[in-house]
């Protein structure tokens, strides 16, 4: 189902009423649930998380989005039981300059998948085009640029691997 300004304003409005916590977690993730691309079972995403483009949104089993966190504009894939922590951004659109500047520029969408498994903690930020491999960990903070390859850890502005 396409999700319009109604059912996204309804579920902003909704999300707000719902508590924090496991139970309103999952409330949240089943409101969000029939406008994504494809979403597995027990999907949550905890208060004040903004989903720009649910009907980019591929979502696996056991996925949880944490407080705050934006999701935006394009293609995006979350694999089964990657956990996503508070204040993050996934952003699979980049500005283009139109002549010497970039308000009027138009975007360049390139998809985001995070593997089976994957770890971004808070307040790191995904940019367009990235891939994060299976079990990786981004740290707090981190800002991904370049496809991270599996079961590291990378941090840092850019982000650059750690262990």
């Amino acid at each position: 189902m396409k999700m319009n300004n109604f059912f996204r304003l309804l579920i902003k409005w909704l999300g707000f009423f719902i508590p924090d916590g496991p139970y309103g977690d999952k409330y949240r993730g089943m409101l969000y649930k029939p406008f994504l691309k494809k979403c597995g079972e027990n999907f949550k995403v905890a208060s004040q998380a903004f989903i720009f483009n649910p009907n980019g949104l591929s979502v696996g089993s056991n996925v949880y989005i944490g407080f705050n966190t934006y999701i935006g504009q394009g293609v995006i894939t979350l694999e089964d039981e990657v956990l996503i922590g508070n204040c993050v951004s996934l952003t699979a659109s980049n500005h283009t300059k139109k002549g010497s500047s970039y308000r009027f520029g138009g975007y360049e969408a390139k998809d985001i998948i995070v593997k089976r498994g994957a770890w971004l903690a808070g307040n790191c930020s995904i940019m367009a085009g990235v891939t994060i491999g299976e079990g990786a960990l981004v740290a707090a903070g981190a800002v991904v640029t370049k496809d991270v390859p599996a079961n590291l850890t990378v941090g840092g502005v850019p982000a650059k691997v750690i262990k």
